[in-house]
């Protein structure tokens, strides 16, 4: 299980919710897939990725308004990201007959999140913070 550690907070309300409920949504899914429950775990995993890609042009439009010089670094690592959930979405698919894609499934959903949250959202936290008058 992963919670959400106040070191993730962005003090950014929007993104702080996302990154909140996409934790939930991993955590239903590890759940899921523990409890030998795969049938929804496709579906599910959809869910997650189709949020992450919201979450992602929130986030996007949130940095231009606040004229966040490392802009363009970010949105090419939310591609990056993008292309990781292609290969989270085939774990998924074989999450039903697989143990070896249950886990690979549940390890890239974590690493995943643990590299959008902490490895690059973190970097624009000290901007945003400059701004706040």
């Amino acid at each position: 299980m992963v919670e959400f550690s106040e070191t993730f907070e962005l003090d950014c309300g929007e993104l702080d919710q996302d990154h909140r409920r996409l934790i939930e949504m991993l955590n239903e899914i590890v759940a899921m897939l523990d409890d030998g429950k795969t049938g929804d775990c496709k579906s599910k995993v959809q869910e997650f990725v189709n949020f992450s890609k919201a979450h992602f042009r929130r986030e996007e439009r949130f940095l231009a308004k606040a004229g966040y010089p490392g802009l363009q670094e970010h949105c090419a690592h939310h591609i990056r990201l993008n292309k990781k959930m292609d290969h989270i979405l085939e774990f998924a698919d074989m999450a039903g007959v697989n143990e070896k894609a249950r886990e690979s499934l549940k390890k890239e959903l974590v690493f995943f999140l643990m590299d959008d949250v902490i490895t690059t959202d973190l970097d624009f936290k000290s901007f945003v913070e400059d701004k706040r008058p």
